[in-house]
């Protein structure tokens, strides 16, 4: 069977998570399918102008849907990094010092790099920094990067842009220089320097938190597709997941919000505000009456209050990346209390089932969810 379809969906970052698990297990148990791969991978490079390597070809995919699962990995091999995203680049470690350098990176590029299945922070000189923590921890500085605890010199401008994946069931906080604190949510993704210069810049996608420090002179600015967001310094979400309507919330302080180019027609949210941009291109404003479930992801919590356990399954559903189905008796189960969010929709489903009279089992992929006996 030809599968050269789905070896290219993957490289140029189209392919669904269904998808990412089938390249796997084709790569894992076939010699032959591996080789076609690498042929396709090749001449998918060759047609972009990109350097080719047979072996962090294979890595492309095995080391970053979720083959291997390390914490903190280093490659040698330089993992695509050196040739489908950040060209010209040589892989450093973080204790061989070089001469700081200018690099030019393509922001597109970054955001078109494989999801991995663990928090990934792949900086502008090619190390590419894996985390096994539910919620990773990361501080900026002109000088490098703090990721749980671990500091990675940087050999490169500290303008240069750098990418942060956060995966299903997984969350991010950041911490630049400046103060600034972001708070990623699960299946997000932000490119952003390890510095600021003359603008404080960061394109995102998925869901975020931000707390910005303020700075009368320098304006905080977030761009999501064509969605563009400019702050002094306040506290706001924004959320831009692919199948949702994008949207920005205000908490307090005041953002400015514009669409496209057209900077002229922006609109200007006061707090409890929150600017939604539907798939027709509408642009709505309402009021933001109850933000509990809206910044509890944040606190790694859900918190229920007579939510029926449908509304509950279809939240872990998105959180996790999985798919959940119910059955009528089960849909209508009302939940009240908080629920930690677990590293893994399995264990989450383990304690509900603790709690509600329910069961789950796994069956193809999908998780099916009844009522118990019990």
């Amino acid at each position: 069977m030809n599968h050269e379809s789905l070896f290219l969906n993957y490289l140029d970052g189209k392919a669904g998570l269904n998808e990412k698990r089938q390249l796997l297990r084709l790569l894992k148990d076939s010699p032959q399918e591996r080789e076609a791969f690498q042929l396709t991978y090749k001449k998918w490079a060759e047609q972009r102008g990109r350097i080719f390597d047979p072996y962090p070809s294979l890595d492309l995919v095995m080391g970053k849907v979720g083959y291997r699962r390390r914490s903190f990995v280093l490659p040698l091999a330089a993992v695509f990094a050196a040739a489908a995203v950040i060209a010209a680049i040589l892989i450093l470690t973080p204790f061989h010092k070089r001469p700081v350098k200018d690099v030019s990176v393509a922001k597109a590029e970054l955001y078109t790099y494989p999801e991995s299945d663990t928090p990934l922070a792949l900086l502008s000189d090619g190390q590419v920094l894996h985390s096994d923590a539910v919620e990773m921890q990361v501080s900026c500085t002109g000088g490098g990067i703090r990721i749980d605890g671990h500091d990675y010199a940087m050999a490169v401008s500290a303008q240069a842009s750098c990418m942060l994946d956060v995966p299903y069931g997984h969350r991010a906080r950041v911490q630049f220089a400046d103060g600034t604190v972001i708070r990623m949510n699960a299946h997000s993704r932000m490119v952003f320097p390890l510095s600021f210069g003359k603008e404080r810049c960061v394109q995102m996608t998925g869901e975020a938190l931000f707390d910005v420090s303020r700075d009368e002179g320098c304006p905080f600015i977030v761009e999501f597709d064509d969605v563009r967001v400019q702050v002094l310094g306040t506290r706001f979400l924004i959320s831009g997941y692919e199948t949702d309507a994008h949207r920005v919330a205000l908490v307090s302080g005041s953002v400015n919000v514009s669409l496209g180019d057209n900077r002229n027609q922006s609109v200007t949210l006061s707090p409890n505000q929150m600017y939604t941009l539907d798939d027709n291109g509408k642009v709505n404003v309402e009021d933001v009456t109850d933000w509990r479930g809206m910044l509890d992801w944040a606190d790694g919590v859900y918190r229920a209050d007579g939510t029926s356990m449908q509304a509950l399954l279809s939240y872990l559903s998105r959180y996790y990346g999985e798919t959940v189905e119910c059955d009528a008796p089960v849909a209508g189960i009302s939940c009240t209390g908080t629920l930690h969010l677990r590293p893994t929709l399995s264990e989450m489903l383990s304690e509900l089932s603790g709690i509600f009279p329910i069961k789950s089992r796994n069956q193809d992929g999908v998780w099916l969810v009844s009522r118990s006996s019990n």
